[in-house]
């Protein structure tokens, strides 16, 4: 089962300076180390996703949510019997995880 992390921005406005209490505030909630996958959500800088990925890099793998697309594609996988890069997984199922920065 994997997580969904939605990320919420109370301002509305990350600067990049931030980064580093979104990634505490974010570990705080989901362990960066672990055996489930990672899908990250919310309305965020490409840069805030990046580091988000970053910090899950330990996980089987990690996505990011696109609505369009109705689920996560995969940006960092090397879980062998899972799902590629580039592959968009359903999120049904997952642990939501809300956290508000």
């Amino acid at each position: 089962m994997a997580f969904l992390v939605e990320v919420v921005l109370s301002r509305g406005l990350i600067e990049p300076r931030e980064i580093p209490d979104l990634l505490r505030a974010v570990e705080s909630r989901v362990p960066a180390g672990g055996t489930e996958p990672v899908v990250v959500s919310g309305r965020l800088p490409v840069w805030a996703f990046a580091a988000l990925a970053h910090l899950f890099y330990p996980r089987p793998w990690v996505g990011t949510f696109d609505p369009r697309l109705g689920g996560g594609v995969v940006v960092t996988s090397h879980d062998p019997n899972g799902p590629s890069v580039g592959d968009v997984v359903p999120t049904e199922g997952a642990t939501v995880v809300t956290v508000e920065f």
